[in-house]
């Protein structure tokens, strides 16, 4: 014989059950970096955070794929001055062990796809292999590189600034990248489209709608309606 009370244990137990479930993953958020001061902390997924360097000086913090590996800059000198012509340096720590380490430092080798001083703006690879910075480079164009977090190796891929990595779709794992262009003659003036860019460069094209004054406002919308995630 069934009870009244076991009927509403059956009943309500799966609700309560997905209710407590609802409520556990809320209380879980995904791993994320901020920085403080002048440092990178990184938050874990219970809400703990973890510095992950001391000094200050330290800015633009981009998390890895899996989670916890995280690259960053750091504006060398005494000063650790703001300004954009500082020499800077890569870094990547570990935000679970809280190990940090630069990855490369600046150079001038004079050569101006090679020029490796002020740079910025770390996003990681698909498979979280390689990091992609923009460095100065022209007086109208960055250049894009890059890195090996094995190797601490680097190489200059295109002109301009890497801005997302499209991790699904299509073009998974292949860059969007910001550059500057000049229209043919007779039309005068230059624009600056957002490409689609093969990590080795082989291979790119612009995003439709890009060619124009608003143009890094159609990517978003663009990525959107092929339901692609990029970052």
């Amino acid at each position: 014989m069934l009870l009244l009370g076991d009927a509403m244990k059956l009943t309500l137990g799966p609700i309560v059950l997905a209710a407590a479930l609802a409520l556990a993953n809320a209380a879980i958020a995904a791993p994320a970096v901020t920085v403080s001061g002048g440092n990178v902390v990184y938050v874990d997924a219970g809400g703990v955070r973890h510095p992950l360097t001391t000094g200050g000086g330290f800015k633009e913090p981009a998390v890895a794929p899996d989670g916890h590996t995280v690259a960053f800059i750091h504006v060398d000198g005494a000063t650790q001055s703001a300004d954009e012509d500082a020499p800077t340096s890569l870094w990547v720590a570990d935000g679970l062990t809280g190990k940090a380490r630069k990855l490369i430092g600046h150079h001038d080798s004079g050569d101006m796809k090679q020029v490796f001083m002020s740079y910025g703006g770390p996003v990681f690879s698909l498979d979280g292999g390689f990091v992609y910075v923009t460095a100065q480079a022209w007086a109208t164009s960055g250049a894009v590189h890059q890195v090996s977090l094995a190797t601490g190796q680097e190489h200059f891929i295109i002109d301009g600034g890497v801005d997302r990595v499209i991790r699904t779709g299509r073009w998974r794992g292949y860059l969007l990248v910001q550059r500057h262009m000049y229209w043919p003659a007779p039309r005068e003036g230059s624009y600056d489209p957002t490409y689609v860019v093969r990590p080795d460069a082989k291979q790119s094209f612009m995003v439709p709608g890009t060619d124009n004054d608003d143009g890094v406002d159609h990517v978003t919308p663009w990525l959107k309606k092929n339901g692609w995630q990029a970052w």
